[in-house]
């Protein structure tokens, strides 16, 4: 009788082990996993609804692809020329250069909540923040000292601007005027020479 048991537990096991080991028991799976997705990640299936009708992930992904493509594909190229120069000259940016810049930044707009604030009304995040100042950084850091500055440029720019600037104080009237100026030479700059460095990269676009 214990034998008898013993043979049909075995016989159970084996049938277990074999059906696990079929295709049936990973289809089950695979299908258990799409509902789990399907009620817990709805959104990746279904963007939205226009009176009960669906307009599923695949067809904003498609319409995306095809407004934006060309568009952010260029820019993302773009970013990457930029960041491969400058890891190869040694100015690539640090985390703590990048932190500084943002927190300059949350300073000028009145703390942390107000610029997480801006960023969601222009639809941006912290961590595409981070990117765009990383990539301006590197532009300064690989360009700043061919961007000169002279004192006369400086006073010759503060008697024609004055007015216009936002700050009041002189010191600070000559530093604006300088990072002004700065900013003006290191656009030009960048734009001669990124040219040069999009004609010779190697771009394969699929």
């Amino acid at each position: 009788m214990a034998q008898s048991k013993k043979n049909d537990l075995l016989k159970r096991l084996s049938t277990l082990k074999n059906f696990r080991n079929s295709k049936k028991f990973y289809l089950i799976i695979l299908i258990a996993g799409l509902l789990l997705l399907a009620v817990y990640k709805k959104s990746w299936f279904v963007a939205a609804t226009v009176n009960n009708q669906p307009i599923t992930g695949i067809e904003l992904l498609g319409k995306l692809n095809e407004q934006f493509r060309s568009q952010t594909l260029n820019q993302l190229i773009n970013e990457k020329i930029i960041l491969q120069e400058s890891a190869k000259m040694g100015t690539m940016p640090n985390e703590k250069e990048v932190q500084s810049k943002i927190s300059e930044i949350e300073t000028n707009v009145g703390g942390a909540q107000p610029l997480d604030l801006i960023l969601s009304q222009q639809g941006q995040t912290r961590i595409s923040l981070k990117n765009q100042i990383r990539v301006q950084l590197a532009i300064s850091k690989l360009y700043d000292k061919e961007a000169t500055v002279s004192a006369d440029e400086v006073a010759e720019f503060l008697e024609q601007n004055r007015s216009s600037l936002q700050a009041t104080e002189s010191a600070k009237q000559e530093k604006e005027a300088y990072d002004t100026i700065k900013n003006q030479k290191l656009s030009q700059i960048f734009n001669q020479k990124f040219q040069e460095l999009r004609t010779k990269a190697k771009i394969q676009i699929f």
